[in-house]
């Protein structure tokens, strides 16, 4: 099994996913060691360990001679430190150490903090617990549901998981309190939930929840989506999708779909072309977008004074219709739907797309990039063509 502090991460969000993806393969010593062990400083290394025929792997930012050790260095672009960053600087000490090379301490950077790590040792104890939960592990865990499911590619498998279970975890918004509370008053099933009083959901949950969680076990045992009320009738306009950098605080990417033609605009080369655009569009203008700040953005760009309307899609579907789905991520409502998706990429990986690209300019990753945000403004296309589908029972 090969283990870097990725692996670590994603098995302490989700041990499932870890189980499914974890590694395996051959790994030696690298020349990164040798630099190392002549007392080179080095960019990016790559220092390998084994522990219990597990191999570890650290690959830090930089690594600085100092005094008789080594100074390992980690950069970040948040804009705090965060104190997750501590585990992984003691990950990446443990296997520096393990391959005898001495630390003399570590630091985590960024332009907004610089944070020296003097406690690193006190949470080895820590790490290798988690690395033997690791490698240790035999069965398939439990699902572990939480946020991080909306862009994980194992969501449907956990869905089947947890339907063969008719576990409440299924429905979306029942997290470990409202699990706790259904289970004090004997609701432990969805076959228990979709036969609940309603009365008596409605004392801890309020009318409208209740009907929700209700109609949701429904929708998981009868496998079908539930319309609540019909939606209104929705004009034509105009699909946006945006990708926004956190780190940078910045919008990259602006995508439209305009009488199913995509259009995209790089704020890279500057937001002339973008501002021009929107400029060109008649006042009236609708614009649709799924869950997102597209219009306070767009409005940012051109100014209030506009006559556009926004319609945000997935509140419209939240509204009036429950899907027998875990997320309500955009990309598992249209995958719901039918959308096929041509890029595995998610919404963490296209900031790394985009980080790649800014330094080499190559083509084919922009390309990457253009065809994940128009997939993106397409499957939103494919919701709003589902709700004015039903729109017409109005």
């Amino acid at each position: 099994m090969v283990i870097g502090y990725d692996e670590v991460e994603a098995f302490l969000t989700c041990p499932r996913k870890f189980y499914f993806t974890r590694k395996d393969g051959a790994v030696y010593s690298t020349i990164s060691e040798n630099f190392l062990k002549l007392g080179f400083s080095v960019e990016n290394p790559v220092v390998v360990c084994e522990i219990e025929g597990a191999k570890l792997i650290s690959t830090p930012d930089l690594v600085v001679k100092e005094g008789e050790g080594w100074k390992i260095i980690l950069r970040k672009k948040a804009k705090r430190f965060k104190e997750k960053y501590a585990l992984e600087a003691t990950f990446h000490a443990l296997v520096f150490t393990r391959s005898g090379l001495e630390i003399s301490g570590i630091e985590v950077v960024s332009d907004n903090f610089s944070r020296r790590m003097e406690n690193w040792k006190n949470l080895i104890p820590v790490v290798e617990d988690i690395l033997a939960a690791m490698i240790n592990m035999k069965d398939d865990p439990e699902p572990r549901v939480g946020k991080h499911c909306r862009y994980c590619d194992f969501l449907e498998e956990c869905e089947k998981t947890l339907l063969d279970k008719k576990s409440l975890m299924l429905v979306n918004g029942i997290g470990k309190e409202t699990y706790r509370t259904f289970y004090e008053i004997g609701i432990e099933t969805l076959d228990d939930l979709a036969n609940a009083d309603s009365r008596i959901l409605e004392k801890f949950f309020g009318k409208e929840k209740s009907r929700r969680f209700i109609i949701a076990a429904r929708a998981f045992l009868e496998n079908r989506v539930i319309m609540i009320t019909p939606p209104r009738v929705l004009p034509e306009g105009i699909v946006v999708d945006i990708e926004y950098h956190p780190s940078e605080e910045r919008d990259f990417l602006y995508g439209f779909l305009v009488d199913d033609e995509y259009k995209y605009f790089l704020l890279e080369e500057g937001k002339y072309a973008l501002v021009y655009f929107l400029n060109s569009l008649e006042d009236g203008a609708t614009f649709y977008h799924y869950h997102g700040p597209e219009k306070k953005k767009i409005l940012s760009i051109i100014g209030k004074n506009r006559k556009f309307n926004f319609i945000d899609v997935f509140s419209i579907l939240r509204q009036h219709f429950v899907f027998p789905v875990m997320s309500y991520s955009l990309k598992r409502i249209a995958k719901y739907l039918g959308y096929k998706w041509r890029t595995s990429l998610n919404g963490y990986e296209i900031l790394s797309l985009y980080e790649k690209w800014k330094r080499t300019r190559n083509e084919e990753l922009l390309q990457q990039m253009l065809l994940y945000n128009e997939d993106d403004v397409r499957a939103t296309k494919k919701v709003l063509d589902f709700l004015k589908a039903h729109s017409s029972f109005s």
